[in-house]
């Protein structure tokens, strides 16, 4: 085989393999615009150094314990020990939009020590201009950090971290499994966010989302977690929504924004 027909075809197997492995996960609030970035997690990372996805996103793994599960896999696992202070992050940045779709391919191991706890959060931030998080998407199976359940939240603070506003925007029961992969999906567009997972509904229309976002981070609990896909792409609202969203949120139970009250036990 000559060698420029081989390239080829080695380079068409490798997009093949990436191909299969993204999720199949359809929008429903939004439509995709431009994919401002894709991790497929085949790029090597260091903590605490961001690595270029493109010409203006990139990757930085943050607090906790981040390695690859094998030396030709994908596949980044996060672990962490009672006196490793924050839970494992990897954050996203360099890009400065208002209306985003996020997806997320992820799994989480069990619990075998008392300290641990399974959770996984999509937080859009506009750092450093805000202190706190301009949504927070959750599926926290027992972190007690906040309430059980997959939800919705918006937290705003002082620079020294005094809380200025904390809004639950929505909050409906979760039951996911150890073990087997999950596709989050986090749907942003004006002052709307759709939240799903599998058959886990959570929505808001809340005017404190409408914020430009330069940061998109993932943060795991404290027993193992693993990350093998991320894609953020710039969004618009979907011209279906409209017709078909009483529809489709009659698949989550009523919840009206209020003050969040949750106090850690």
């Amino acid at each position: 085989m000559p060698f420029t027909r081989l390239i080829i075809t080695f380079a068409l197997l490798v997009a093949t393999r990436v191909h299969a492995m993204q999720p199949n996960v359809t929008t429903e609030l939004a439509v995709k615009g431009q994919l401002i970035l894709e991790d497929n997690g085949f790029q090597d990372r260091e903590r605490g150094k961001a690595l270029p996805l493109s010409e203006h996103a990139a990757v930085r793994l943050g607090a906790g314990k981040w390695e690859r599960t094998g030396k030709d896999n994908n596949i980044w696992r996060s672990t962490h020990s009672p006196s490793a202070g924050h839970v494992p992050v990897m954050a996203y940045q360099g890009f400065d939009e208002k209306d985003l779709i996020i997806e997320v391919t992820f799994r989480f191991g069990k619990n075998t020590e008392p300290w641990h706890h399974q959770c996984f959060r999509i937080a859009a931030d506009r750092r450093p201009d805000i202190t706190g998080h301009v949504i927070s998407a959750w599926a926290n199976v027992n972190n007690d950090f906040i309430e059980p359940g997959f939800l919705l939240q918006h937290i705003r603070k002082t620079p020294e971290k005094q809380i200025i506003q904390d809004l639950l925007l929505d909050y409906q029961n979760l039951k996911i499994a150890p073990g087997k992969w999950h596709t989050a999906i986090l749907e942003i567009v004006n002052d709307e966010a759709l939240f799903r997972l599998g058959n886990h509904v959570a929505y808001t229309k809340a005017e404190q989302i409408t914020t430009s976002k330069t940061l998109v981070s993932l943060t795991m609990g404290s027993t193992w977690h693993e990350v093998k896909n991320v894609r953020i792409w710039r969004a618009e609202l979907n011209p279906k929504w409209e017709s078909t969203k009483n529809r489709f949120l009659s698949k989550r139970r009523t919840f009206e924004a209020m003050k969040h009250h949750y106090k850690n036990p």
